[in-house]
């Protein structure tokens, strides 16, 4: 069990998904991050969502709704219970399709995106390739991923900060200007 690490729903839990597989983001990583950015009325996206405890947390915080992206009935089973006992259904909508397939044919756009795909599969990478579809001119793109993993970044993106949590390294990036 994961409980919800601050804001107005802080104390509450979240259940797991249930697959051995699945990894977490600690709690003092979703308390630095709710610290960093401002979530206020923000449209948030969490891609590879597993049990969707980072989005509640973005909600408790201010976020006015997430869209959750995971392939795993699973996980997206997990977040629609999470969201039916924390009383914000109505905030949410849960996506279940692969994440390369969503970000290649998605329409809206985000104001804060956060990204945490399965450790050194070499997915992360493919995935910043994609993620420009869905960033507002604004937005904000959090990517949780492995100290193992060397990012390469397409050139569209400027890193904001890199700050190291153990074995978790948490990038924040946004949209390069362009002249």
């Amino acid at each position: 069990m994961l409980y919800i690490e601050s804001g107005e729903l802080k104390g509450r839990k979240v259940e797991l998904v249930p697959n051995a597989n699945t990894r977490y983001t600690p709690g003092k990583v979703r308390l630095a991050l709710v610290s960093m950015i401002d979530l206020k009325e923000k449209t948030v996206l969490e891609l590879c969502a597993g049990s969707g405890v980072v989005g509640f947390e973005f909600l408790s915080n201010g976020a006015s709704n997430v869209f959750f992206v995971d392939v795993s009935i699973k996980s997206t089973k997990t977040i629609e219970k999470n969201a039916r006992n924390l009383n914000v259904k109505d905030k949410i909508k849960v996506i279940r399709k692969d994440v390369r397939i969503f970000l290649k044919s998605a329409k809206e756009k985000f104001d804060i995106v956060f990204m945490d795909p399965p450790f050194n599969l070499g997915i992360v990478n493919e995935l910043l390739n994609f993620v420009g579809n869905v960033l507002k001119e604004d937005s904000i793109l959090i990517v949780e991923h492995s100290k193992k993993e060397k990012l390469t970044p397409p050139d569209y993106l400027e890193v904001l900060s890199s700050k190291k949590y153990g074995d978790v390294l948490i990038d924040l990036f946004k949209l390069k200007d362009v002249l």
